[in-house]
């Protein structure tokens, strides 16, 4: 009788232990989620260890950040999120929605289309990012400035990477844009420095301004066939960029789109190409009537530009810090903006009569520079900023002879040092 009580009294301990054991297990499992809320027809959970939950179906709402604004906030507590995982059935990322969050990962599932502007903006202990082959369209700014992201996957269906998209990513080093891709946004990966690898797909069409600006490792690059327009100052600052190769496509090359890259050899381009050309790697128009670029890298100290030309394009020659001497021919008539700003080793230079325009900042900080011929009889008018930081009052012009009183009176040309006649 005894051994039946004392059986009775173990199950039930055992009994009630278990029931103990289950109930704090609930309660614990309450405790894990320390946030939640609904947004739209979407559902989310924060757990303790900083992983938000989003699940539901349809369209993450749209957030902004504006202090007087809280209404519009995202309701997550933004400043607790570590991990962010999208469930399957949601089919965007909302304008703003983890913008300045600690997050350190994410997961995008197959099932997203649309990623908002600034979306994972200012994220900066984001380390990777794996774009799923459903995503379509990549917002303005939607990762801009994520500056421990190291790793990207861009997804096969990806048409358009937005303005600033990645731009700011400073520890990414290799991106290959698929074949998906038709637009490539201003500024979307602007500053990349860390980058040393870069794939353009054969879809793609633009090249926004300055979108690939100051990715100062980035070596070489080859442009498809299938671009049409590289934009205003598309790889400027890539100061590890020596080579550049532009396809037959290419109609439309911006202002300064390689200006800065002081590593850069040769800008070459297909002989098919409709609208420019290239001579021992000195970029042209297709005529060969305007001079847009000598790279700033180059080696050899003179060059001698081809009578063909007619127009000094703006920038040409700016940076080329070994250029010591520029024949120019009796065939140009215009000097452009800024054309020879930089050339700290030009000593001398010779300014034909045909030179009937010399634009802004044409020779400015050209430090070495001691004389000028100019063989105008009539002084071309010009801005005082021609020769802007270059002293000019240790400089010698040399004028012809019957037109030593033209220049001696001319703004600008008056304020060299010495202006004698031509010998």
């Amino acid at each position: 009788m005894n051994y039946i009580h004392s059986s009775t009294r173990l199950f039930l301990f055992i009994f009630y232990l278990l029931c103990a054991i289950g109930c704090k297990k609930n309660e614990n499992k309450k405790e894990d989620n320390i946030a939640s809320g609904t947004t739209g027809n979407l559902n989310w959970t924060l757990n303790s260890d900083g992983t938000l939950n989003i699940s539901g179906v349809g369209e993450m709402p749209n957030y902004f950040y504006n202090i007087h604004i809280p209404e519009l906030w995202p309701p997550w507590p933004i400043d607790s999120i570590k991990a962010v995982v999208i469930k399957d059935g949601i089919t965007s990322i909302g304008n703003g929605a983890f913008f300045n969050t600690a997050l350190t990962s994410v997961t995008i599932p197959n099932s997203v289309v649309y990623i908002g502007i600034e979306a994972f903006a200012q994220c900066r202990s984001l380390t990777s990012v794996t774009i799923p082959n459903s995503v379509t369209f990549i917002e303005n700014n939607a990762f801009t400035d994520c500056r421990a992201l190291t790793s990207l996957i861009i997804g096969n269906s990806v048409k358009s990477i937005g303005n600033g998209a990645f731009g700011g990513c400073r520890a990414l080093t290799s991106v290959t844009i698929p074949n998906s891709v038709i637009t490539i946004g201003d500024e979307a990966f602007v500053e990349c420095r860390a980058l040393t690898s870069l794939t353009i797909g054969n879809s793609v069409t633009s090249i926004g301004n300055t979108a690939f600006r100051m990715c100062y490792n980035l070596t070489s690059v080859i442009i498809p066939n299938s671009v049409k327009s590289i934009g205003n100052w598309a790889f400027s600052v890539c100061t590890g960029l020596t080579s550049v190769t532009i396809s037959s496509s290419v109609t439309y090359l911006g202002e300064c789109a390689f200006l800065g890259c002081s590593g850069l050899t040769s800008i070459d381009v297909v002989n098919s190409n409709t609208s420019y050309s290239s001579e021992t790697g000195v970029l042209f128009n297709k005529t060969k009537t305007t001079l847009i670029q000598y790279p700033e890298g180059k080696t050899g100290a003179y060059y001698t530009i081809p009578n063909s030309v007619k127009s000094i394009g703006d920038w040409c020659f700016s940076g080329c810090i070994g250029l010591s001497s520029i024949t120019i021919p009796n065939s140009v008539t215009s000097i452009g903006i800024a054309a020879f700003t930089d050339c700290n080793l030009l000593t001398s230079i010779t300014i034909p009569n045909s030179v009937t325009s010399i634009s802004n900042l044409a020779f400015r900080r050209c430090t070495a520079l001691n004389e000028i011929i100019n063989e105008s009889v009539t002084p071309q008018e010009i801005e005082a900023d021609v020769f802007s930081s270059t002293d000019i009052s240790t400089c010698t012009l040399r004028v012809q002879a019957a037109s030593l009183d033209a220049y001696r009176n001319a703004p600008v040309w008056r304020d060299f040092g010495n202006i004698v006649a031509i010998e």
